[in-house]
């Protein structure tokens, strides 16, 4: 699926306001919401102690648990994934009900390729023998990624599985996985954090400040895919 300038965020001119609240403040927020401890949220997802503490220290900029946690807490599940809207947001058991039913279901995603999180990381294309993680996702067009490099560190770390979707819309702030066109760069594959886009080019910058900030035309992409997850290489499985 090739994303192109005008089939996500056509009419936007300027650049993006970093909203002021990030999605750790507001999974904490959410939890106090709910009188709930860490370990306590942990054990009604179905997660651990860990991983929560992770989303609220920002190590985890994306977690396929937001709608459970939206759903425990009883705050929208809106403002907790995106931070639009308000935080309350009374539901019905039915409506509540109406939402599980839409939850992602659990599937194999295979590992096509690799990513490079610093300079010139080239597209490797993998077969079967790389294996697969199963994570939740609606995504039929999902896929995953191997990750190299340490431009991102700590908050990703070289080794881990970026699982895409390219049903998603990229969000400022949070990861894509960009893939430029073979005749730039011999096809530069890369995993960033996206800042913003205008009518000529898109800004994406790394988390490591030694790498600093990118901007790369839209004639030199040929994908631009949502990071939806993240997955350890403890996850991996074979075929």
């Amino acid at each position: 699926m090739i994303v192109q300038r005008h089939t996500f965020l056509q009419e936007q001119r300027q650049p993006f306001i970093v909203r002021a609240m990030e999605l750790k403040d507001r999974v904490k927020k959410a939890r106090k919401h709910a009188s709930l401890s860490q370990v306590e949220l942990a054990e009604k997802v179905g997660i651990s102690q860990a991983s929560v503490s992770e989303i609220e220290r920002g190590l985890s900029r994306t977690s396929s648990h937001l709608l459970r946690i939206a759903l425990v807490c009883k705050v929208n599940p809106v403002w907790l994934s995106d931070g639009r809207g308000e935080m309350e947001m009374p539901m019905q058991q039915d409506h509540v009900e109406q939402v599980e039913l839409q939850a992602p279901q659990w599937r194999n995603v295979p590992i096509v390729g690799t990513a490079q999180l610093g300079p010139e990381g080239y597209w490797l294309s993998l077969g079967p023998g790389d294996g697969y993680v199963f994570v939740p996702t609606n995504d039929p067009e999902a896929y995953a990624i191997r990750l190299r490099g340490d431009s991102m560190a700590p908050a990703i770390r070289s080794g881990w599985v970026a699982v895409c979707g390219p049903g998603s819309e990229p969000a400022a702030g949070e990861y894509v996985h960009i893939r430029l066109k073979s005749e730039y760069d011999d096809g530069e594959s890369m995993v960033k954090e996206f800042l913003y886009c205008t009518d000529d080019a898109v800004h994406v910058s790394s988390v490591n400040s030694a790498y600093g900030r990118k901007a790369l035309t839209w004639e030199q992409i040929e994908i631009i895919h949502a990071v939806t997850m993240l997955v350890p290489p403890s996850q991996v499985r074979a075929y």
